[in-house]
C-alpha cells in the first residue's frame, strides 16, 4: 500500500513499519537518544545523540518493483554525524557501515577502480530533470559533454555503486537531512570526496572519487 505525503512525496506502508521498528529497538536501549526520522515526529531526548533514519530510501523504487533501494541508518552526536550505514535488502541483503575512517561491509567485495578516460567513466544521479530544471543545468551539460556514460541508477544504491568501486561520480539535489547525513560518513570511511554545491552542506551534493575531486569542483564552481 502506498500514498502521497502532503509534501507530494511518496511513502508506503512499509516505510512505517521500518521506522516503528527501528524507533523501537532504538528506544529500547537508548532511551534518552533523539530521532529524527522521514516518516514520523522527531523524538526528543535529553542526550546529545541523535538518530537518523530512513526506513526506504528509494520509496518510488520499491513501489515500483525496482530493487534500488535500501534502510539508511545515521547517528549524530550534537550537530556532527559520527556514524552511518545502509543496508540493500534486495542485493544480497547487502551491509556498509562507516565513522569516517575506518569501513565495515558485509555482502559485497570492494575494488579499486582507476580508469583514466571521462569516455570510460560512469556518472550517476537520482533525478535527471532535477539537475536539467536547476541552477546547475550548465554545469551538468559541460560534465556531460566531457562523455561519460551516464546512468539514473540513484539513491543509496548509487552511492553503493561509488563505494563498492564500481562508478566514479554521483551528483544529488534537493536532498533531506534523512535521504544524506547516514550515508556520508560511508562515503568518507571509502575514501570519496564530497563536494558540497549548497551553503548547508547536504541539499546539494556531488560525491567522487578522489582523483576527480579538483577536475569537478573547477566545473560545478563556475
Amino acid at each position: 500500500k502506498f500514498w502521497n505525503k502532503e509534501d507530494g512525496t511518496l511513502v508506503t506502508s512499509v516505510d512505517l513499519q521500518i521506522e516503528r521498528l527501528l524507533r523501537e529497538e532504538i528506544l529500547k536501549q537508548y532511551p534518552d537518544h533523539s530521532i529524527h526520522g522521514e516518516e514520523e515526529e522527531n523524538y526528543i531526548g535529553i542526550s546529545q545523540y541523535c538518530w537518523i533514519l530512513d526506513p526506504l530510501d528509494g520509496t518510488i523504487n520499491f513501489s515500483s518493483g525496482i530493487p534500488f533501494y535500501g534502510v539508511l541508518v545515521g547517528l549524530c552526536y550534537g550537530e556532527k554525524i559520527i556514524y552511518g550505514s545502509y543496508r540493500l535488502p534486495s542485493y544480497n541483503n547487502i551491509f556498509c557501515a562507516g565513522d569516517g575512517s575506518i569501513l565495515s561491509n558485509t555482502g559485497f567485495s570492494l575494488k579499486e577502480r582507476s580508469v583514466s578516460d571521462w569516455k570510460s567513466r560512469i556518472v550517476l544521479t537520482t533525478d535527471e530533470s532535477r539537475i536539467q530544471n536547476s541552477r546547475f543545468s550548465n554545469h551538468w551539460k559541460k560534465l556531460k559533454d566531457l562523455g561519460p556514460y551516464v546512468r539514473t541508477w540513484g539513491d543509496c544504491f548509487g552511492y553503493h555503486l561509488l563505494i563498492s568501486g564500481n562508478a566514479d561520480v554521483m551528483i544529488d539535489l534537493s536532498l533531506k537531512m534523512c535521504d544524506i547525513l547516514p550515508i556520508l560518513p560511508v562515503i568518507e570511511s571509502a575514501g570519496l570526496k564530497v563536494v558540497k554545491l549548497s551553503p548547508d552542506g547536504i541539499s546539494d551534493i556531488l560525491v567522487c572519487r578522489a582523483e576527480l575531486e579538483k577536475e569537478l569542483n573547477s566545473i560545478f564552481r563556475e
